[in-house]
């Protein structure tokens, strides 16, 4: 098993980036594991939508899965060309070999078997959801878009490895589609006002209630993590939004992305 860290890195946010000050807001949820996959969400936000659009999957599925548990109803449609049923069946052979020639543990080739009877069960046997192989980019996020219903309620979730800034105007544009928008950041050093002009854009219909950033990522040039995860909801007064918050993480939801590195406490 991996050592756990403690150590925290302190940071002030400069005042030019308070435009990422997150709203408390009440009823906070955990979705997904306890570790890189898992996002916070209002619990009335879990259950008040029917269909969810998550661009990205790799190899964690647990915010899907959990939220789909929460809301046996939602119907998912997720996007992603890096990963199919191929490449987790190549992967529990390549343990396997790995294993008999003593350079793998047994425990590891049985995740690799577990992760795969999962997706199929999750992403080939049940009918709400559905694995479409598509790159997100510039020119296909239209294509995902236009199946969009106007008489339903919509989620959406990103974790496209920077590839997210290709389609923040697009995104933008389509924002009267969905109830919450979960956005993973990455190189934010260098599209500072890019993002500050989408969140602007969203402003008059969406609160930024989360922001949390992930300790893999570096200290960017402008002295903020440089990746990170924001929460959007549309503002219905379901919840109750308080002040401000002046610290991030919030405890005893957040959890380090990392548990073998330093987390950053966030001060605005």
């Amino acid at each position: 098993m991996g050592s756990r860290v403690t150590e925290t890195i302190f940071i002030k946010c400069p005042e030019e980036l308070n435009f990422l000050q997150p709203y408390e807001c009440s009823e906070l949820l955990r979705v997904g594991n306890a570790s890189d996959g898992g996002y916070l969400l209002p619990i009335s936000y879990t259950d008040g939508i029917q269909h969810l659009i998550s661009l990205g999957l790799g190899e964690n599925w647990t915010f899907e899965s959990e939220l789909a548990s929460f809301n046996p109803k939602l119907t998912i449609d997720i996007y992603d060309d890096s990963v199919s049923l191929q490449f987790f069946v190549v992967k529990v052979f390549k343990g396997i070999a790995k294993f008999l020639l003593g350079k793998e543990s047994f425990h590891n080739v049985a995740s690799r078997v577990g992760r795969l009877r999962m997706y199929i069960k999750f992403w080939k046997l049940d009918k709400n959801n559905k694995h479409i192989h598509l790159r997100i980019s510039r020119a296909s996020f239209p294509l995902i878009v236009t199946s969009i219903k106007q008489d339903s309620r919509y989620g959406i979730k990103i974790d496209i490895e920077g590839s997210e800034w290709e389609i923040l105007k697009e995104l933008a544009a389509v924002q009267s589609s969905f109830e919450f928008i979960i956005l993973e950041i990455h190189d934010f050093d260098k599209h500072v006002s890019e993002l500050d002009e989408f969140l602007d854009t969203l402003k008059g219909c969406f609160k930024l209630i989360h922001l949390h950033a992930n300790n893999f990522g570096e200290i960017g040039k402008n002295g903020f993590p440089n990746v990170f995860e924001v929460v959007l909801i549309r503002d219905r007064g379901l919840v109750k939004l308080r002040n401000k918050r002046e610290l991030l993480p919030v405890s005893g939801l957040d959890i380090p992305n990392a548990k073998n590195r330093p987390d950053y406490q966030i001060e605005f």
